[in-house]
């Protein structure tokens, strides 16, 4: 900067400062965030393994088991309302999300 000094007027530098400046701003890219794609990938496989296949069989299970003990006679109510609710909120939960998630 000492160098242009002596060609430019303090005016003139300030500008030409300042025009340097703009175009390095106007001219870089902001940088984009990094891609979670992989884990974006993992945590939806995961879901889809819960609320799949996998998920319906052991919800089956789940009330089966409340079903025997019902009929042996140990039927314990908070037990059995407290696996129903969670296989609500586990299917229901990415629904849920889903809907009032941004696209």
């Amino acid at each position: 900067m000492r160098h242009l000094k002596n060609y430019l007027p303090k005016k003139d530098a300030l500008k030409f400062v300042a025009m340097i400046v703009a175009m390095v701003l106007l001219s870089s890219s902001p940088s984009t965030a990094q891609e979670f794609s992989g884990v974006t990938n993992f945590l939806d496989g995961v879901v889809e393994g819960i609320t799949g296949p996998f998920g319906v069989a052991i919800s089956a299970i789940a009330v089966i088991a409340i079903g025997f003990s019902f009929m042996t006679g140990h039927m314990n109510w908070t037990f059995a309302v407290s696996i129903i609710i969670g296989i609500a909120i586990v299917f229901g939960g990415a629904t849920f999300v889903k809907g009032i998630a941004p696209s």
